[in-house]
Order: structure tokens, then C-alpha cells, then sequence
């Protein structure tokens, strides 16, 4: 299976993968390990972000998954998605559908990215750029918040120890999650010409700037102690402002959230697609039937909060495994073999 991508739609494919899943949720983890010095510690781990990208640029030739680094990476996405459906369910549960099961609930959405997934590649390359519009919505709606916010809670800053800021660097990558999209992608870009860093740069102040506003927000809005007890401080402040043109704004929101949410998942499993159909095999639509159904299954199962709150506090080591330490060992591995993806591809 091959696609072709633009760089614009690779950064978008990028973009809905590292949000769709932590937006709505990592600023309660992050402020409670890393409490003020949060927005601080998130800005420090932005920059190497941007210096991983660039590494990433350089050495994308380098990085190619054999067979056992693709079944650890099909089982880690394979996993996250799971998590994703468990998350998505336990909110759709909490704030909308409160008496619908769960299965029901999985079902339906997990129909929708069948039927996505099993379309032409194009279809889940491009079916993001129809969340843009929402999301400038979403920003209009939590800018209605600023009458609220009080910005003496943002102070004093340095004032944690050692350990707090050693866990607000950690949860702070939850935002930048699925940076081996980028290096696994590289390949796929037309005519692939390098990527001015400005680009990168562009991508990572976007992206950066997205998650920075509700971090200001949340602390903003609530105070330390009221935090640890809101484990999605964005839908509790959609869910607090009160507007005339619809009842409950966050609805309206989780609404959004749930598309995009949606695109996420077909996105993750195009990538899937193109790692475990870069060779032909056979009922391609009948093999990812019996993926769906599974995920549903186990996902149905681990639906439960004290589970969501296990993955919660404990899925970041694994992101930071796959994301950034896994790509740059193979990476190093092949620079030091001499192995790069041309000589891969001209020997098999």
C-alpha cells in the first residue's frame, strides 16, 4: 500500500494525531505534578520537540522498521487506540450519554472508522481538513472565558521542587505524542525535498501555541486545589460560560471533539495500513473487520475509571518509548549499520 502526501497534509495528519486524543485531559495531569511552573516546563519540552523534528528531518533516511519493530509498533498503536476508544467512551458516558452502554457507544463510532478506514487512503489523508473550521470555533468559545480568568494564578513561578519539575517535563510530552508520525511519514512526501526548519518551526509554534492556551486557561480559571478534582478543566469551563445562541456549550464542544477524535483514529490506522500492507496480503477489508472488533471488545472491558486512571497516569513512559527514544535507536542502529531506506528498497 502506497500513498503520496503534501507537506501540508503530513503536518495535518500529524496535527490531529497528537491532539486528538490528550486535549481535552492532559492539563489536569500536568498542573497536578507540575503545578504553576507547568507552562514553564511545557515551553522547555516544546523546544525539544522542535529539536527532535529536526533530527527527524536529517536522519529520515535511517529510520525503516523491520519485522520486529513492526509488530512492536502495530501492538503500541494497536494499544493506543484502545486507550483512545476507553477515553472516548468514558466522556461520551460522563457528560452526554449517561444511561447508553457502552458496547452501543463503541459500536457506533468504531463503525464510522470502519467504514473510513477501508476507503481509499486519500479519504483519511484529507477527511481532517474538515475539522479547521471547528477548531477556530473552539478557540472563539474559549476565548468567551476570559472575563473569568484571574492571572495572579499563574504566579509565583519557580517556586516547585526538583521532583515536580522532573514529572512536568514527562507529562508535559503527552502533547507531543506520535512524533514517529513525522519520521515514519517522511517517506511518503512528494518529491521529498528537505523541510526547511522554518516549516518545522511553523508546525511546532501551531501546535505548541494550541495546547499552551488551554494550560493558561486552566490555571487560570481554577486554583491548584480545584484542579486535582477536574479531570477535564476544558469541558468545565465550556460547560461554566453561559451564551444565548446554545444551552450547553460544551456539548457543543464534545461534539467537535468526538469528530476529531473520529479523524484520529482513522488516521492512526492509516498508518497501521502502510505498515502492515507495505506488503500485498490477502482480504485486506476482512482483516481490518477483525481489528475493529477486537479493539471494540477490549475496549468494552477496560472501560472502567480505575482503569482510565491507570492509563492516565502511566501511558506517558510509553509514549516517550515509541515516540522519541524507539525512532532514535533505530535510527542510531542503522546510521551505525550504514543502512539507510534507499539501499533497503533497492535490496528488496
Amino acid at each position: 500500500m502506497k500513498i503520496e502526501l503534501t507537506k501540508v497534509q503530513l503536518f495535518l495528519l500529524m496535527f490531529v494525531m497528537q491532539t486528538g486524543f490528550v486535549y481535552t485531559s492532559f492539563q489536569n495531569v500536568l498542573i497536578q505534578h507540575g503545578k504553576r511552573d507547568s507552562t514553564i516546563q511545557f515551553i522547555i519540552v516544546a523546544i525539544l520537540f522542535f529539536l527532535l523534528l529536526l533530527f527527524y528531518e536529517r536522519m529520515h533516511m535511517f529510520f525503516f522498521l523491520n519485522r520486529f519493530t513492526k509488530i512492536l509498533y502495530l501492538a503500541y498503536w494497536s494499544f493506543y487506540i484502545i486507550v483512545f476508544i476507553v477515553y472516548i467512551t468514558y466522556v461520551l458516558t460522563t457528560w452526554v450519554f449517561p444511561n447508553t452502554p457502552n458496547i452501543v457507544l463503541i459500536a457506533i463510532f468504531l463503525s464510522v472508522c470502519f467504514y473510513a478506514s477501508v476507503s481509499r487512503p486519500e479519504t483519511a489523508v484529507n477527511i481532517g481538513v474538515v475539522l479547521l473550521p471547528m477548531l477556530f470555533l473552539f478557540l472563539i468559545f474559549m476565548f468567551l472565558a476570559v472575563p473569568n480568568l484571574h492571572i495572579t494564578n499563574l504566579l509565583p513561578l519557580f517556586h516547585e521542587g526538583k521532583d515536580k519539575w522532573m514529572l512536568g517535563l514527562i507529562y508535559s510530552t503527552y502533547a507531543f505524542g506520535g512524533a514517529e508520525m513525522f519520521v515514519l511519514l517522511r517517506k511518503y512526501v512528494l518529491e521529498n525535498k528537505k523541510i526547511k526548519s522554518k516549516v518545522l518551526a511553523t508546525y511546532v509554534i501551531v501546535l505548541t501555541g494550541f495546547y499552551f492556551m488551554s494550560i493558561l486557561f486552566t490555571l487560570m480559571f481554577f486554583s491548584l486545589d480545584e484542579i486535582i478534582l477536574i479531570p477535564e478543566p476544558i469541558l468545565y469551563i465550556l460547560h461554566s460560560l453561559e451564551v444565548t445562541f446554545v444551552k450547553r456549550l460544551d456539548l457543543f464542544f464534545i461534539y467537535i471533539w468526538l469528530s476529531w477524535s473520529l479523524v484520529a483514529i482513522v488516521n492512526y490506522v492509516l498508518v497501521m495500513r502502510l505498515v502492515y500492507f507495505e506488503n500485498k496480503r490477502k482480504a485486506p477489508v476482512l482483516q481490518q473487520l477483525i481489528f475493529f472488533i477486537s479493539i471494540g471488545v477490549i475496549a468494552s472491558v477496560l472501560t472502567r475509571f480505575a482503569v482510565l486512571d491507570i492509563f492516565k497516569n502511566y501511558l506517558v513512559y510509553v509514549n516517550i518509548t515509541f515516540s522519541f527514544l524507539l525512532p532514535i535507536l533505530i535510527i542510531v542502529v542503522n546510521i551505525i549499520r550504514r543502512r539507510s531506506l534507499s539501499k533497503f528498497d533497492s535490496s528488496s
